[in-house]
């Protein structure tokens, strides 16, 4: 599968209130890894880390 498909799913759960808190963790080392294994960009990393913030932000606000 995609690393992208793979990184906007994970993204896409961590909408969902019922999420565990330690998911953004999880999801913050796969975006990493990613990088760091050279399947997605710089460019790509700084998108996804963007993306990862917003969706933080607004679960914060929401709690």
């Amino acid at each position: 599968m995609s690393p992208h498909i793979l990184i906007d799913e994970a993204l896409e759960a961590l909408e969902h209130p019922s999420s565990e808190p330690g998911a953004q963790a999880v999801v913050v080392r796969m975006i990493t890894n990613m990088l760091t294994g050279d399947a997605i960009t710089v460019e790509e990393f700084n998108h996804y880390c963007q993306r990862l913030l917003k969706i933080t932000r607004q679960r914060k606000e929401a709690a």
